[in-house]
């Protein structure tokens, strides 16, 4: 999976390249990270900061990881993703958030990064 993380995946003409999020991109999830909680009336609940979502994604022990959609050198959505272990089942992935940035919803930026977190877990 890590190798399949590691490339980037670049989608049709004028579509928005699907890429692994880099710890520079962290302000940006941030960002839009608020901009759920506001959509969803919920902003004062959001209560990581940047420094320790930097942490818990590239720091010593990551424990997400994430594909961002980039068009026209702007991040405009994520689907953020961890893993677990289940004794039945083994390795897991599961999709914690998958936000995209309202001005650029029902173009099919979300299912581009729904579609890619399925190719990268092999699911």
């Amino acid at each position: 999976m890590k190798a399949a993380l590691e490339k980037n995946f670049s989608v049709m003409n004028n579509s928005p390249v699907i890429r692994l999020a880099q710890a520079e991109d962290c302000g940006a999830l941030m960002s839009l990270i608020r901009e759920l909680a506001t959509y969803e009336r919920a902003l004062e609940e959001v209560t990581v900061d940047e420094q320790h979502f930097f942490e818990a994604g590239f720091g010593h022990d990551p424990i997400w990881w994430s594909l961002v959609a980039e068009h026209q050198g702007h991040i405009v959505g994520f689907a953020l993703c961890y893993t677990r272990y289940s004794t039945w089942k083994g390795r897991l992935c599961y999709l914690e958030d998958l936000v995209i940035t309202e001005p650029m919803r029902g173009q099919g930026i979300g299912r581009l990064l729904f579609e890619e977190v399925g190719i990268v877990t092999g699911k």
